[in-house]
């Protein structure tokens, strides 16, 4: 149950999305909006939302966010392993006469994994739809993460960066 919930963790984390709010300087009520404020390019968002649907991570690839497609795709893919993977265990298990609480812990083992490949689910779908309504918005790289090896400790970091 932790490694589910670290893992839904990492997700996210890996996974941020990030807007950067208007300066003050271009904000100016007695006139129309600035033209530099507006989106130079648009995404669908319905179209991004769909594509998630259709195959999850489509729809970070047409918003051109490819580790993100990558992650939820790669994410989607281990979820649903492990749901088959032990769905084949509790088939064998049944043949096989195990005792049934054993087989109730695999079950109930087994069904974490397909809520997990459902939360995963509508997460790309909601990433999609978000980001294509920012497509074009982000104006610079103000927030990264990266991953560095801790030597002392023998351990991966995450490192989140946010410049001002």
């Amino acid at each position: 149950m932790r490694f589910m919930v670290f893992l839904l963790t990492g997700f996210i984390f890996l996974v941020p999305s990030y807007s950067k709010a208007q300066l003050n300087d271009k904000l100016n009520f007695n006139q129309s909006i600035d033209v530099e404020a507006m989106p130079k390019k648009s995404k669908s968002p319905k179209g991004a939302m769909i594509r998630s649907a259709i195959l999850p991570g489509w729809g970070q690839v047409y918003n051109n966010k490819y580790l993100k497609a990558l992650v939820y795709f790669g994410g989607e893919l281990y979820f649903a392993s492990r749901y088959i993977s032990l769905d084949d265990k509790i088939q064998k298990m049944k043949d096989d006469g195990i005792d049934e609480m054993i087989i109730e812990e695999r079950e109930h083992e087994r069904n974490g994994w397909i809520w997990l490949f459902g939360a995963g689910y509508l997460l790309a779908l909601g990433d999609a739809f978000v980001d294509a309504h920012l497509y074009g918005l982000y104006v610079g790289n103000n927030l990264s993460v990266g991953f560095k090896p801790n030597d002392r400790t023998r351990s991966l970091q995450m490192q989140l960066t946010l410049t001002f």
